[in-house]
């Protein structure tokens, strides 16, 4: 079996290993398999024992880097109910713009019950505002709960647990404002490389305006933890993203530069000439300073795929042995994929391998068309068509994780590219070499910098501006991103043999067909409780493909949009393609926040609420206005949305008068026998006038009002329904210790089950008209 071969079965394991149940009696597999392919190498069809190895050997090493280390001296051992005092290293530092951050730490010691301990193990520290300073290398004391992370259990979401692990990071902890964070008098910083680091960009700050100090720091030391929401957004449009990140074209031009001065100096002496040619000679040598730079940007997945990759080269050209790219890039990928295996599921990891084989495969291919055209456009030719390659390796990877197509890179790479990696870059990496000698000299090379940055902004502001260049969100179901998928391996794969020729037809083939396919029906109701905080946001299916979605959940602050981080991705994920309606219960911020972010990128063909549209909150005025969603304001009383045979939807608006949780607007289902009441946020007289109204026919599964509160007297609904299941959205640890203890005890003396999305995650409801089938969302399925 060939390299690529091998590098697939690694890969194979490592993708399926998140769907499965850690079982110790894995790691035996690939060592069974890997001997008994040894034993039988040379016999026909061994090269399954070996695909079986390397697989099982993925999914192993996912399940061990995956799982926290035990032991009472590691520092996760700690997370708990009460607050704990830590004393920690800095490792690195990631501020935001709006004053906080987060801080990555190396515990060195915690005191509990009033005694010290030393640990270890790694956690991270979010600053909510004010960050403190402090450098890396620095020692550091706070005192806060130490909590486990957590997903919230919703399909499509960032694997926040997985991308903290990649890091060997299993606690993190929680500061209010940064004077609760006390930097150690005395406890200088420890590592010279990361203290020269944090003063070149401290240097770039003085030097260059707030504006464009995040760019330049980004391209010289690898720190892109200061650009703004809206910064970012803009470069992700102009599909630019790429160039401010320390990547393999960066790294190309320092070997470049260095290899340059290097044989220069070598050419002069006759006695190195003679010893071997610098070609042979050069490369190895500096490999060290390659790696210092490698340190001082932050090490990140391309730096150190491009470090390998020049390592690799370095060697193969010293022993004299020609081997293609491509095998050189497969070789570097298992390596990183066997001594970091979670950093399969990194898209920095993905996007920079996609990107430099799309290059390799298809860059041969029209070359020779390329080197027909006349000379003076033959350069704009060739680097459209690296842009063009990239962008169509890369395409199927950024829908996948950033649900966003953005044409106008194809435009903005060409004038940018040359000008980031061929001015931008040289200038800033110039400053940091200047700025230990003549700090005053490298503040004008970086300002020189900042001001070609300033001008691919400009452009970048231009180009996303003309019409169908903008960039467009798209939540796309798991089969449209297959069919994407396979498109990409149908453009990329070799065409030489038959063979060949065939898994390109099929794969295509194939995309096109998922492409056409429609989307399944399902004949009976589903209600799809999505886990979101502490909030509500319902997701209720009927036949025909038509889906309702009953709030949107929403959180505390503005940072994180419950609409654009959790309620959009799921939607594609679970495969709606659109929304039928969209149905507010009540304007409060954990029942709206998440809807408008969803109003304006998702499609959605009309809003109900019992508020007329003035009345509404400022923010989600401004999304119905931007999306142009049609508004239906109900009056008080039963409105039926849905009424067939055998089928009914139908919403209870209550007199808008009084408290707001009275308010809410209660949304009843019934398929056959089955029926299903949602209640919002309703209070005890809220209750009360709902069920003095009467409901249009049986409850077998109810959402407890307001997330589970005693206040809303759940007891009248579960004596007056005798409901078979109830269920409530509530957030992990919710500082109102929601669901009421009352309320489960309630529902516990009456053997009804509950559901509760802090402890099982998303849930989902489904009926035929004959029972409810609930499943939980585990490991990326229902089950």
């Amino acid at each position: 079996m060939e390299l690529p071969g091998l590098l697939l079965c690694l890969a194979a394991g490592l993708g399926v290993a998140p769907f499965l149940e850690p079982c110790s009696l894995l790691p035996a597999v690939p060592l069974l398999a890997g001997g008994g392919w040894w034993l039988l190498r040379r016999r026909r069809g061994s090269f399954l024992l070996l695909a079986l190895a390397l697989a099982t050997l993925g999914t192993s090493l996912y399940q061990l880097q995956i799982s926290p280390p035990k032991g009472p001296a590691r520092i996760e051992s700690y997370a708990g109910a009460e607050p704990v005092t830590v004393r920690g290293k800095v490792l690195s530092l990631r501020p935001r713009d709006d004053g906080g951050g987060s801080i990555d730490l190396e515990a060195e010691g915690v005191r509990s019950a009033g005694e010290w301990a030393g640990v270890e193990g790694r956690l991270r520290l979010v600053v909510e505002e004010g960050m403190p300073q402090v450098r890396p290398g620095q020692s550091l004391l706070f005192r806060a709960k130490l909590r486990a992370p957590r997903v919230f259990g919703t399909p499509g979401e960032f694997d926040y647990v997985r991308h903290l692990a990649f890091r060997r990071i299993f606690a993190t902890a929680f500061v209010a404002v940064g004077s609760e964070v006390v930097p150690l008098a005395g406890a200088g910083p420890s590592a010279r490389l990361e203290d020269f680091r944090f003063r070149v960009g401290a240097g770039i700050d003085r030097a260059v305006s707030a504006g464009t100090a995040p760019l330049v720091r980004a391209l010289v030391i690898g720190d892109q933890a200061g650009m703004s929401k809206a910064l970012r957004e803009l470069l992700a449009r102009g599909g630019v993203s790429h160039l401010f990140a320390i990547s393999g074209l960066h790294f190309g031009l320092v070997a470049a530069f260095l290899y340059l001065v290097a044989l220069a100096v070598y050419r002069r002496s006759e006695t190195l000439l003679l010893f071997a040619p610098p070609r042979r000679a050069l490369w190895v040598p500096l490999l060290p300073v390659l790696f210092g730079y490698l340190l001082f940007t932050g090490a990140g997945l391309p730096t150190r795929r491009a470090f390998m990759a020049v390592a690799l080269g370095a060697i193969l050209i010293l022993v004299s042995r020609r081997t293609p790219p491509l095998r050189v890039l497969a070789s570097v990928a298992f390596l990183l994929l066997i001594l970091e295996p979670l950093a399969f599921f990194e898209p920095s990891f993905q996007l920079s391998f996609a990107g430099v084989t799309g290059i390799l495969v298809l860059l041969p291919r029209w070359r020779p068309r390329i080197e027909g055209l006349p000379r003076g456009v033959r350069q704009a030719a060739m680097l459209l068509a690296v842009t063009l390659a990239a962008t169509l390796a890369t395409t199927p990877l950024v829908l996948w994780h950033f649900h966003l197509l953005a044409p106008a890179g194809l435009l903005t790479n060409l004038l940018a590219v040359p000008a980031v990696g061929f001015l931008a870059v040289p200038l800033g990496l110039a400053g940091g070499l200047l700025f230990p000698l003549w700090p005053w000299g490298a503040g004008w090379l970086w300002r020189g910098c900042a001001a070609v940055l300033e001008g691919v902004l400009t452009l970048v502001e231009r180009v996303v501006a003309l019409p169908g260049l903008g960039g467009r969100l798209l939540y796309l179901s798991p089969s449209l991103s297959a069919a994407v998928a396979l498109g990409g391996v149908a453009l990329l794969l070799p065409g030489g043999t038959r063979f060949r020729r065939l898994g390109r037809v099929g794969a295509g083939a194939l995309a096109a067909l998922l492409l056409a396919w429609p989307v399944p029906d399902v004949k009976g109701v589903s209600l799809t409780v999505l886990s979101v905080g502490h909030g509500d946001a319902m997701l209720l299916s009927l036949p025909g493909g038509r889906h309702y979605l009953v709030d949107g959940g929403g959180l505390h602050g503005e940072r994180f949009d419950v609409g654009e981080r959790l309620l959009a991705p799921a939607l594609g994920r679970l495969g709606v393609r659109r929304l039928e309606g969209v149905i507010l219960t009540h304007d409060h911020p954990d029942h709206r926040q998440g809807l408008c972010h969803l109003l304006e990128q998702f499609p959605v063909r009309g809003f109900v609420s019992a508020l007329p549209r003035e009345d509404l909150h400022e923010s989600l005025r401004e999304a119905l206005f931007v999306s142009g969603v049609p508004h239906a304001t109900l009056g008080a009383g039963w409105h039926t949305l849905v009424g067939e045979a055998g089928l009914v939807v139908a919403l209870r608006v209550p007199p808008q008068e009084g408290e707001v949780n009275d308010r809410s607007v209660a949304v009843y289902f019934r398929q056959g026998d089955q029926g299903g009441l949602l209640t919002g946020d309703l209070e005890g007289e809220g209750v009360e006038g709902l069920l003095g109204e009467g409901i249009p026919g049986p409850v077998t599964l109810l959402k407890l009002p307001h997330h589970g509160s005693r206040h809303s007297r759940p007891e009248l609904l579960l004596d007056a329904l005798a409901p078979q299941a109830c269920f409530v959205s509530v957030g992990y640890g919710n500082p109102y210790r929601l669901p009421a203890a009352q309320v489960v005890t309630a529902l516990e003396a009456r053997k009804i089950p509950l559901f509760r999305t802090d402890l099982d995650a998303t849930l989902r409801f489904e009926t035929d008209g004959q029972a409810w089938r609930v499943s939980r969302w585990r490991r990326g399925l229902f089950r």
